[in-house]
């Protein structure tokens, strides 16, 4: 007898055309139950439900139970509507379904692909429907980032939680009013650091006063839904320095402060100061420019260099991350070695143990799994462009023959339109029927139409995701990367960010192909730990 887990999964974005909690998520509930039923060998254990998660990576609440529930042997079963649903990551949903669930012995039903593992292997035609499902993540993903763009050049501030110093009003849409209290504290950390002191010393002095940080000022004074980590409710560097260098706070919203590598990824790229595109006047000031301006001057002044004796940056400058806290690495000296041996957690070596682990990682270990991973990257690249090149080999007769279908359906009812005018001039026709039977071949050819060009867009996304992996495999596909040519050159070229956690595994980002990958996954997969 199986014992079966439900897996559903909604996005925020269809989850608004659905209802606060989705409709969409009791059909599919309901569409596994339907089939069970059906069933002789299976029996329901468990129901995970991800509403309003993203399909573009797998961290989600509900999904790492149903894997954790797997390991404990609670479900030997996974059913799901279709693997969409599972997720529209390509890499990370194919690893799932053609390495962990079969090496876990998990028999894998998604009822509108017809797909089960029990009586077949995962094929082709599956992995190819998720790089389909990667093609309309990059296309809902682009028309989201329009919108939100446009919004905000007309001054309104769209993120869901206002910054440390505003609160969103009530009567007006989008609009930051100013909290007095988070106000003064926001211009007492300009005074400070105008007075000569560091971003350390600042947070040091906020936390002995009991001023709450951010994090906790929201969600323990405003009593907003703001989710922080109850561990660390303290002032950081790093969150003094944010506030020390937004321009929010001279009046002005930021059409653009962040963007993101790929549509895939979590991690936002911070867009330099002097690129910023700003709407002034937007609201009140807590700041004024001059003030702003001058505590950039100063900052610029006190930058820390981040380049070697023969003033070159250091390799992994800007790339290399705490997967725990999310703080700038940093290089650890160590008297033994009589220099660096490698690189932990900044926020560790700043505060203690006490706010975050101790996580450290050698340099040799540190380019032994980056090398590795962008090798395993690269390989699985040219599989997927080859597989992909093959299906529109096979596809694109199909395709031919829809495009042919709807263009000789828009040219018929043309020629019935016309034919319906000659009969309406030779009074064969009343004005009435004949303007009744012009708004039906006009609304079929705007139905038409839109279908055409739903086609050609897709013709023209598959041969954008072609080319876009060609570029990269151009640089590196006639050799693969050894530690020797881990140059500094060579990581900006392909990686946005490295985390590193304990134990010293990595969540590697990469720039190409707009992929994301974990080199400890892949070095699990091939058993080189």
């Amino acid at each position: 007898m199986y014992k079966a887990g439900i897996y559903c999964r909604i996005s925020i974005e269809e989850q608004n055309k659905e209802g606060e909690y989705s409709n969409s998520i009791h059909s599919q509930i309901q569409m596994a139950r339907d089939y069970i039923a059906e069933q002789n060998d299976i029996a329901e254990k468990q129901v995970y439900v991800d509403d309003g998660a993203s399909g573009s990576n797998f961290e989600r609440t509900e999904f790492r139970r149903m894997l954790a529930d797997i390991e404990l042997g609670v479900i030997n079963m996974v059913i799901f509507k279709d693997v969409s649903r599972l997720g529209r990551e390509h890499i990370d949903t194919n690893y799932y379904l053609g390495k962990y669930f079969p090496e876990k012995q998990i028999r894998v039903v998604s009822i509108l692909d017809n797909y089960d593992s029990a009586v077949g292997t995962y094929d082709e035609m599956i992995e190819i429907k998720t790089l389909l499902n990667d093609m309309y993540l990059r296309d809902t993903s682009r028309k989201i980032k329009t919108t939100i763009q446009t919004k905000r050049s007309m001054g309104e501030y769209t993120p869901k939680q206002p910054p440390f110093g505003y609160v969103k009003s009530k009567t007006i849409h989008n609009h930051l009013e100013v909290d007095p209290y988070a106000a003064e504290v926001v211009r007492r950390i300009y005074r400070m650091y105008q007075n000569g002191f560091g971003c350390t010393v600042i947070c040091r002095t906020l936390n002995e006063d009991e001023i709450p940080c951010p994090a906790k000022y929201k969600k323990e004074v405003l009593k907003t839904n703001y989710v922080w980590d109850m561990g660390k409710g303290v002032w950081t560097s790093s969150a003094v320095s944010e506030i020390l260098k937004n321009p929010i706070y001279t009046g002005a919203v930021v059409i653009r402060k962040h963007e993101k590598p790929s549509y895939k990824l979590n991690y936002r790229r911070s867009i330099p100061l002097e690129e910023m595109e700003l709407v002034s006047d937007a609201h009140d000031a807590i700041i004024s420019k001059e003030e702003f301006d001058l505590v950039q001057q100063i900052r610029k002044g006190r930058r820390v260099s981040y380049f070697d004796k023969n003033n070159e940056p250091h390799k992994y400058v800007g790339l290399l991350f705490c997967g725990k806290c999310k703080t700038v690495m940093r290089k650890r000296y160590l008297s033994s070695h009589n220099g660096y041996d490698g690189y932990m957690c900044g926020f560790h070596q700043k505060q203690g143990q006490n706010y975050c682990e101790l996580n450290h990682i050698t340099f040799e270990k540190l380019d032994e799994l980056v090398v590795f991973a962008i090798n395993q990257q690269l390989k699985q690249m040219k599989m997927d462009m080859k597989n992909f090149e093959t299906w529109i080999r096979q596809m694109q007769p199909e395709l031919d023959s829809k495009i042919a279908k709807l263009q000789a359906k828009i040219e018929r009812n043309m020629e019935y339109r016309k034919q319906a005018y000659e009969q309406f001039m030779d009074e064969v026709l009343s004005k009435e029927e004949y303007l009744e039977l012009k708004q039906m071949y006009e609304t079929e050819n705007q139905k038409y139409q839109k279908e055409l060009s739903e086609l050609h867009h897709e013709v023209q996304s598959q041969q954008s995701a072609v080319n876009e992996t060609k570029m990269w495999l151009e640089h590196f596909n006639h050799r693969r990367i050894t530690v020797k040519q881990l140059t500094r050159e060579v990581l900006v070229e392909l990686i946005d960010k490295i985390y590193v956690y304990p134990n010293q595994k990595l969540d590697i980002y990469f720039k190409f192909a707009s992929m994301e990958n974990s080199a400890d996954r892949i070095l699990e997969k091939d058993r080189v730990m």
